[in-house]
């Protein structure tokens, strides 16, 4: 009467044609009633005179249980099978079933969505699926196939292999049952496939062509591989005693050689916590799981501790891989004990290791297989609750422990000799029972913010083994939702390890856990493996693509591209985002590095996608590819659609370069920074660095703090950078950014060239305290800047009406070795109330010596209604040695007065004669080719001819290898008897002891050219073009140098990049320059501002410091330009402009069209396209744009070249 209950046997007859040997069935059920849910066991067909044949299931017919379906087909057993082999063919057949990742994409079109029953069908190359509705989605529970909605469905069915082609249909059910579907993408995990089979159409009896149903093929470029999976078979024996199941969500996680499954839970989908895991239960399950390789070493099992009856008692977990053709390994795990909060050590989660492994055959033949390598390990933990005001905690502590042999996952700190744990100043001491961790390099440990005390400052952690080997975590930091940076989880690092041991650990550890026995230990040989990975000769490329303004002009499709230089090309380089739900959206300019070997100069770029959709049509706009190690950026405007249904319809374009611009060559370097070892030492703010050399500075570096880990107390870490050639390193700056931290103590940082291995160290003792920043001399022999010595700053106001202010003042001294970074004049010695009318207030500063200053830069933040000041001058005394520099102002520094700049850079009227000394004789520049290895590590002689004589050998010493890199231009001075007109030059190698360049001795050198100039006074420069390569002395067949004729005689160009970072640092004054800047806004619809508007012009000298762009009238409205001219020191050639705004009044969102600076005394012209929006809401989203001058167009270059040839 009452059909398909439970444990029931339901017999039915059917009458039907002859269907030969049966081989499969298809049973489903209509999910109507209260109680639709169904499991069944199995199905058995009896035709009279035949073999009763099986069809196991095992499986929930049900919407809200297991995957979700309600209908099933079901592969028959061998002929002969029994009821009794069901349960165990189940688990065969199991091998040929698998799991695909269905995701479903409506359109984003008015009455897109459906409320219609969706199916699928996917047809490989012997089987189809058979029908599946798309019921239990796992993204969109309520609402499926909804407008613009990604639905996710997890199907499992037969292995069909290769979904080739698939079938879609609608019931045509519901009130809203048309949809437009765009596309449907199928992820094979067992495959490591994931294919797109693009739609595009409507579903339904009024759209397109009425039809419910559609066939769909995949879109096969768009196809996209990645790393397999296995299905795995999981059995877990609950043990056999009194409340020994649970109701809690269990997990597994495998460790295998080649990596780890991450957290599986068990029967993941199922609402109703009493099917599994009841005492004395065997529970099968068989997960996908990614490829960790052939042999299992740990097995991680727990639950969450949710649930009524959360304490479990597991007896052991069998895992066997269906996966394995030719035979098959099953290991156990015994486990015989409590996962409880109340029980045993009150984990919720254990470490397994092998009991036993079986190596079974396809003939049947099983042997025991030696378990290997790992044991159980005892490690102490002990955790120091800082001394502090409310350090203490009662909230519940967690941790996690990582190790080269693998993780002890996390476990509560829950059972401490302390009844009261983690009060103010109390050491608490846990035990952590696991397998053994190898070396220990990393922790993780949170706290889950409940109860009302439950800030809690920890001070550090220690982690010992049964061996007594120990391990220091400091913390010093705050676990808090209120306090410092609000966080209640953070990353630790051992004390005294490096970050690149750390990420070696760690990149070997994802790899996988390979036993290896070394001396009588195990270790991963994975961590070995990472160890001897060589240092990649790549260089590093920066990409910067623009998207279109448009709301349709962005993509979510995978975009590449190709580096080419003539004939030869880089592979396809994917441009991944760091989060990966980012996509390329309307009028965005993202940056992306890539790594390639070095092509030498770029001719052309190849952008591509593999979107096949209209939707993922792209526009781009311009595509911009710099590269540091050459100091050269290439501009490629685009301007068109990678789209398969606009323009030509093509998803790829090659590109050359309109300009090119040389903006100096960069050297990678690397800066290991050591945090002290000493309490509260470590930053979690970003640290900025400026670095000074003899022939200038680099500009403020950043580095990054990496979310707190990298300047940890304790800790060295090594960062890359890149800076121009400042000769000999004299010093270098460090100061803190925005971050939660106030203070940071660093001990020791070592600046190391990756070229010619130089290393400059800087050793510290000096706190850093947010807002100021410290210089420290380099330790070395060559230094002479070691010692500080007092400045003091007296500052004079005019005698005029109202001239006095109330605002900040700043200030920088510019001297011969350097700057002294932004002084604040704060507190004066003579006024209490500073800065006022006819007053002189001085000020005092400990500096490292800068040697004669020659010029100041002062300014104002213009914060209060009496800001405006009127200096009459700035004096800055040597107090040791009473040497005076005058600087003489007479000027408004306002916003409402004068010419309206904030800012003033003074020249020094009274430079002490013995503080300016000058070059005489030859200058000579050795412009090396921007071929692949045309740099060295050697020496270069030259010698001049002359009408009136010729010169002996000048030797251009490379000391460290620190000149002639590839691309690079270098400055020499050199004094010799006047030599009259030059006529030619003679060039070769001088070899430098000790030095393996690795090359053959013909190629050692590539030399562009040799420019010559009399110095100083000289007009013109003679350039001798060689473009050969020179050989060491004694090479076979070789001459030992090369001689050049006058290739053309030209004017000096006092702005080229090897002079202005080789002059000499003792040259004559400085002079002021007129900069005028002009400001043209774009001719859109609200694209003017009325936020207050700055700019910062930076050239090869310096920098013009923020400088407010004030004037009368109504400035940067839509298609006006604005006019400034601003007073400042020569900057030299100028390299980029960063122009921004504060986000003030109603109409602050600004669309810039261009900016042009104009040297007046010069008539130089650089002129900077914008065409973006500098606002929070539009385009990048930010209120600056760095923006790069227009370079010299490739044809122009192309003339150049072919005028040198001749």
């Amino acid at each position: 009467m009452n059909k398909f209950e439970r444990n029931q046997v339901d017999t039915f007859n059917l009458t039907a044609v002859d269907l030969g040997d049966l081989t499969k069935v298809k049973i489903r059920q209509d999910d109507t009633g209260s109680n639709a849910a169904w499991h069944c066991s199995h199905v058995e067909v009896a035709v009279e005179g035949r073999d009763t044949r099986v069809f196991p299931c095992q499986r929930w017919l049900a919407t809200d249980e297991d995957d979700g379906q309600v209908s099933r087909e079901l592969a028959v057993l061998p002929a002969g099978s029994t009821i009794a082999d069901a349960a165990e063919a189940a688990l065969l057949l199991a091998k040929q079933r698998t799991t695909y990742h269905v995701t479903v994409y409506t359109g984003d079109l008015f009455g897109a969505g459906t409320d219609a029953d969706v199916f699928l069908q996917m047809f490989g190359e012997s089987q189809d699926s058979g029908t599946i509705q798309l019921k239990s989605c796992k993204s969109n529970s309520i609402n499926k196939f909804e407008r613009d909605a990604k639905d996710l469905f997890y199907v499992e069915c037969i292995d069909v292999g290769n979904v080739e082609y698939i079938k879609v249909w609608t019931d045509g059910s519901g009130l809203g049952s048309d949809w437009f579907l765009e596309r449907i993408s199928i992820d094979i995990p067992s495959l490591g496939l994931k294919r797109i089979f693009p739609c595009e159409e409507w579903f339904g009896k009024d759209e397109s062509d009425g039809k419910l149903e559609k066939t769909l093929y995949p879109a096969l470029e768009a196809d996209k591989s990645y790393k397999t999976s296995s299905r795995w078979e999981i059995t877990v024996h609950t043990s056999d005693i009194l409340h020994a199941g649970t109701d809690a969500a269990v997990f597994i996680n495998l460790f295998g050689n080649k990596g780890r499954s991450g957290k599986i839970l068990l029967g993941e989908g199922l609402k109703d916590s009493d099917k599994f895991f009841e005492r004395a239960s065997v529970d099968v399950f068989t997960p996908e799981v990614p490829d960790i390789g052939t042999e299992l070493v740990k097995l991680q099992l727990g639950h969450d501790g949710k649930g009524r009856g959360d304490g479990w008692h597991c007896e052991k977990v069998i895992a066997k891989c269906l996966d394995e053709d030719d035979s098959s390994l099953t290991y156990t795990f015994l486990c015989g004990r409590w996962l409880d909060k109340e029980e045993e050590d009150g984990q919720l989660q254990v470490d397994l290791l092998p009991e036993s492994v079986v190596k079974r055959t396809v003939d049947g033949e099983e042997t025991n297989v030696e378990t290997g390598g790992l044991k159980n390990e005892s490690y102490t933990v002990k955790v120091h609750t800082g001394d502090k005001f409310g350090a203490g905690t009662d909230a519940n502590c967690y941790i996690s422990l990582y190790g080269t042999l693998g993780d002890s996952g996390e476990r509560q700190l829950s059972k401490s000799e302390n009844r009261d744990k983690f009060q103010r100043g109390q050491t608490d001491t846990f035990t952590l029972d696991c397998v053994e961790l190898g070396q220990i390099y990393k922790m993780v440990l949170r706290e889950d913010d409940t109860n009302i005390g439950a800030d809690w400052f920890v001070a550090g952690v220690t982690v010992a083994d049964t061996a007594g080997n120990e391990v220091e975590f400091p913390c010093e930091k705050w676990f808090s939702k209120s306090k410092e940076d609000k966080k209640i989880k953070r990353v630790l690092y051992p004390k005294g390890m490096t970050m690149e041991e750390i990420e070696a650990a760690e990149k070997g550890t994802k790899k996988g856990i390979s036993i290896k026995e070394v001396d009588g230990k195990a270790v991963n040989d994975n961590i070995a493996e990472e160890a001897e990975v060589k240092d990649s000769e790549n260089i590093k490329y920066l990409v910067t693509i623009e998207t279109g303004p448009d709301d349709d002009m962005g993509t979510d499709a995978d975009v590449f591209v190709v580096l080419k230089s003539g004939e030869v090309a880089s592979e396809e380089l994917s441009l991944y985002h760091d989060d990966e739900d980012e996509e390329f959206k309307p009028g965005k300019i993202q940056e992306f590095e890539v790594e390639n070997e070095d092509l030498g100069e770029i001719t052309s770029i190849v952008i591509g996608h593999n979107g096949v959709l209209a939707s993922e049509g792209w526009f781009v706009t311009t595509v911009i590819l710099t590269v540091p190690t050459t100091g050269v950026r290439y501009n490629f405007p685009c301007h068109r659609w990678l789209a398969k249904d606009r323009g030509d319809r093509q998803v790829n374009v090659e590109l050359k370069p309109e300009t090119v611009y040389e903006f100096g060559r960069k050297a990678p370097h690397v800066l290991a920074v050591s945090t002290a070892d000493v309490e509260d030492a470590g930053t979690e703010s970003d640290v900025i660095v400026k670095i000074f050399g003899e022939k200038g500075a680099s500009e403020q570096i950043r580095l990054s703090s990496n979310s707190g880990i990298r300047f940890t107390r304790a800790m060295t870490v090594n960062i890359p950078i890149e800076i121009p050639n400042l000769g000999n390193i004299t010093r270098i700056r460090a100061e803190l950014a925005e971050g939660s931290s106030n203070n940071w103590l660093w001990d020791k940082m070592v600046l190391k060239n990756s070229d010619t291995q130089e290393e400059f160290v800087f050793v510290n003792s000096e706190w850093i305290e947010k807002g100021n920043s410290i210089d420290v001399p380099v330790q070395s022999e060559e230094a002479t800047t070691t010692d500080k010595i007092t400045y003091k700053i007296t500052v004079q106001t005019a005698d005029l009406f109202a001239c006095g202010t109330d605002a900040n003042v700043f200030i920088i001294l510019y001297g011969e070795t350097g700057d002294s970074g932004t002084l604040a004049l704060k507190n004066s010695s003579t006024n209490t109330n500073k800065f006022e009318r006819n007053n002189t207030d001085e000020f005092e500063f400990s500096l490292i010596s800068l040697g004669a200053v020659k010029r100041v830069r002062i300014w104002h933040d213009d914060s209060t209604i009496s800001a405006s000041w009127y200096l009459a001058k700035v004096t800055v005394t040597e107090v040791n040695s009473g040497t005076e520099f005058t600087f003489p102002c007479d000027k408004w520094l306002s916003s409402r007065k004068d010419d309206k700049m904030l800012s003033r850079d003074l020249i020094c009227n009274n430079l002490p004669e013995e503080k300016v000394k000058v070059k005489e004789g030859y200058e000579i520049v050795v412009s090396v080719s921007n071929k692949k290895e045309a740099g060295t590590n050697h020496g270069i002689w030259i010698s001049l001819e002359g009408k009136s004589g010729t010169s002996d050998k000048f030797e251009l010493d490379n000391k460290a290898g620190r000149f002639f890199n590839k691309a690079s231009s270098d400055l020499f001075f050199f004094e010799s008897s006047d030599l009259g007109d030059i006529t030619h030059v003679r060039v070769g190698l001088s070899p430098r002891e000790g030095v393996d360049s690795g090359k053959d001795g013909i190629k050692q050198c590539h030399l562009h050219q040799v420019t010559v100039n009399r110095s100083p006074g000289g007009e013109t420069e003679q350039v001798f073009v060689c473009n050969h390569w020179l050989s060491l002395p004694g090479t076979p067949g070789r001459k030992s140098y090369r001689k050049l004729g006058v290739t053309t005689t030209q004017p000096i160009n006092p702005d080229h990049p090897a002079r202005v970072r080789s002059a000499p640092t003792t040259t004559t004054p400085p002079t002021l320059t007129t900069y005028n800047v002009q400001v043209k806004t774009a001719d859109k619809f609200a694209a003017g501002t009325d936020a207050n508007v700055s700019i910062t012009i930076y050239g090869e000298t310096s920098d013009s410091g923020k400088q407010h762009l004030k004037g009368s009238g109504n400035l940067f409205e839509r298609n006006e330009l604005s006019s400034f001219d601003l007073q400042l020191v020569n900057l030299g050639r100028i390299v980029k402009i960063r122009i921004e705004h504060d986000n003030s009044g109603l109409g602050a969102s600004w669309c810039l069209e261009s900016v042009i600076v104009t040297v007046v005394e010069t008539g130089d012209k650089y002129t900077f396209p914008c065409n973006q929006w500098i606002d929070k809401k539009k385009g990048n989203k930010e209120l600056f744009r760095v923006l790069w001058p227009e370079g010299r167009r490739v044809e122009e270059t192309a003339v150049v070249e072919k005028e040198e040839k001749v």
